[in-house]
């Protein structure tokens, strides 16, 4: 709906969605009154007495549990109505969202440097202080356990908490650990539910019949009152930003809900963003480092392994020779191997060898992605497909090469390279059933596959104690996009990745494969020094007055004519031109130009970016701006902060 100034404002709708409802029956009298008829029905009418001794011990009841427990039929129940002694009734029925409760570990002792950040966070849930807390934490140093605790903290207290989650798949495993604990407290929220599953878990949240929250990045607009903590987990993670409108950062919103509720904020991560380890240094955040693991657990030893040498000594396969030396010990040793690769499908592009026609999407500017399985083509972006030609289509030329490694690629590789090992795959096209991701990654926790193959989905948070290998297919993957976080992106999953291996008793090994050995990313990662990454990260950020030293913002115009969408940009640019002039505010505008992705559904895409030391600058440029001009709102798209500027 549009506010007074002529913007946009968005007001949350509650899910929607029917009471589901069974029949049931209860005592209409008083139970000495029911136990006296009981006695009385004992010898002419058992049945009946026997329903009533239920209906006394169970209060209301289904009638499907009076027919399985007691053995009564229909019949029974409707004497009894007769005769005044039961009444009908309707029962609200909870959807129960399917998964397993995992063993409860509050019996175990906690590290030192558990106990410190447990007693930090304590202390802030208990004066209220929505100071934030970064937690930065290694892989597998037990920050969960120390969540857990902190919520049981809260909930001592009366209050209620709020976690967090980037990735539905890790909500699948954290929910199997939170049902352990806390039983039926724990409410949960993401996508993948069934709308009446996630009418029901409102519903419970709403009435207080669940004092945990756990979701993924609209769980932060959970109906939750009372909110003593809030945890944001994997708080680095780009999944945080909703990237349509309405924009806004789940992280983010996190924060403000706790800064007005009075609640104890958590953020948790191995590799935090930049933008937070800063405010951490700089005082803003309190910082608490945990830098080992659980019971002294040594990091994974990080091997790189160099592309380009395997490529010039005519190697070229998809695994290196340390890594498939690394799977066939891992294998034999009866241990477990993650491979992760951030591309899903079987090949990035067709490429015709005979006119070096490369077949894209007519709707976006991106190749169409090869899924060999269903002989498709596909469009990442807009979802088109085709089947894939055996011929070129535009020259008719039969060499048609596959380029490019997919997951889908990975998991035909690894059987046939690999051909006794039992191989699972996780990635989008996957987990798009209700239920997939619990399902592969229940199978992989009961070693019923050895080896995982999958995208950034493998790499969060996921703890599986067989696994002594990771291997990572392409580091570059991510590396050189036009993106001014391709190098933090390139670390943290790296770093998040290489953290699943050695979890258990067993010491873990990572292989990372690059063409680019000696980039600040990779070698940071491989020697998992973050803190050597931030320096190097932090000073090209400084120099460029990228973020944390500035914001951004991304704004994009699109059209189906190129020439009208660079039109409408280049007007508005011309606005902002003037306005920085008159103001004298600092802004550095960049562009216009084509975006990254140049054309997107069939829709042409230019951009401007705009850099200021202060986001104020630029939130009072723009306000100016539309408002003058109100017409150029309406034609294009502003992100302010992006995840990404692609």
């Amino acid at each position: 709906m549009k506010d007074e100034s002529g913007g946009v404002r968005y007001e949350l709708a509650p899910p929607e969605g029917k009471v589901l409802t069974e029949s049931g029956v209860s005592l209409a009298v008083p139970a000495f009154k029911a136990a006296e008829a009981a006695e009385s029905f004992r010898e002419r009418s058992p049945r009946q007495a026997e329903v009533l001794e239920y209906l006394i011990e169970r209060g209301t009841v289904s009638t499907a549990s009076i027919y399985s427990d007691v053995g009564a039929g229909a019949g029974v129940i409707t004497a009894l109505v007769n005769k005044g002694l039961v009444r009908r009734e309707k029962l609200q029925v909870r959807r129960k969202i399917a998964g397993a409760a995992a063993p409860s570990t509050a019996h175990l002792e906690l590290s030192e440097e558990q106990r410190t950040a447990l007693d930090v966070v304590r202390n802030a849930v208990d004066s209220g202080d929505p100071k934030p807390i970064l937690i930065h934490g290694v892989t597998a140093s037990g920050k969960t356990e120390v969540y857990l605790r902190a919520i049981e903290h809260a909930l001592s207290l009366g209050k209620r908490a709020l976690v967090l989650l980037p990735e539905i798949s890790l909500t699948a495993q954290v929910m199997s650990i939170f049902r352990g604990r806390f039983g039926d407290k724990a409410a949960v929220l993401h996508s993948m539910l069934g709308a009446g599953e996630r009418f029901d878990e409102w519903q419970r949240i709403e009435k207080g019949e669940a004092d945990i929250v756990l979701g993924a990045r609209s769980a932060v607009f959970a109906p939750i009152s009372n909110l003593g903590l809030v945890i944001v987990d994997e708080e680095h993670d780009p999944s945080y930003k909703q990237d349509s409108d309405p924009r806004y950062s789940g992280r983010d919103a996190a924060l403000y809900r706790a800064q007005a509720g009075g609640a104890a904020v958590v953020l948790g991560s191995a590799t935090p963003a930049v933008e937070t380890y800063y405010r951490a240094a700089m005082g803003e955040y309190r910082l608490v480092e945990m830098t080992r693991r659980i019971e002294e657990r040594p990091m994974p030893n990080v091997v790189v392994a160099d592309l380009g040498d395997e490529f010039r000594q005519g190697k070229a396969t998809i695994f290196t020779a340390r890594l498939r030396e690394g799977i066939s010990e891992a294998l034999a040793a009866g241990h477990q191997v993650i491979l992760f690769q951030n591309r899903r499908a079987y090949a990035t592009f067709l490429l015709c060898r005979e006119c070096g026609y490369a077949i894209e999407c007519p709707y976006c500017a991106v190749s169409l992605k090869l899924h060999a399985a269903e002989r498709e083509l596909r469009c990442h972006h807009c979802d088109y497909s085709e089947p894939s030609p055996d011929v070129c289509p535009r020259c008719g030329g039969r060499r048609i090469g596959r380029f490019g490694i997919g997951t889908e690629r990975i998991e035909e590789e690894t059987k046939t390279a690999f051909p006794s090992a039992r191989v699972l795959r996780m990635d989008r096209d996957t987990t798009s059933r209700k239920g997939s991701h619990e399902t592969i990654l229940e199978a992989f926790r009961r070693r019923e596959a050895d080896i995982l193959a999958g995208t950034q989905m493998v790499a969060k948070g996921l703890d599986f104690p067989g696994v002594v290998l990771v291997g990572v297919i392409s580091a570059d993957s991510a590396l050189h996009m036009p993106d001014f976080r391709a190098a933090e992106r390139t670390f943290q999953l790296i770093s998040q990745v290489a953290g699943r291996a050695g979890r258990g008793s067993v010491p873990g090994e990572v292989v990372v494969q690059t063409f680019n050995p000696d980039h600040y990313a990779i070698t940071s990662a491989a020697a998992h020094d973050y803190k050597g990454f931030y320096e190097s990260e932090i000073e090209r950020r400084r120099e460029h007055g990228f973020p944390p030293f500035g914001s951004i913002a991304n704004i994009v115009s699109s059209d189906a004519d190129s020439g009208r969408a660079e039109q409408k940009l280049r007007k508005l640019a011309d606005e902002i031109a003037a306005e920085i002039g008159s103001s004298g505010l600092d802004i550095r505008v960049m562009g216009p130009s084509p975006s990254p992705i140049a054309r997107l559904r069939g829709r042409y895409r230019w951009h401007i970016m705009l850099v200021s030391p202060k986001r104020e600058n630029i939130v009072e440029v723009l306000k100016t701006v539309f408002g003058r001009v109100q017409s150029l709102k309406r034609m294009v798209t502003v992100d302010i902060d992006p995840a990404s500027t692609l």
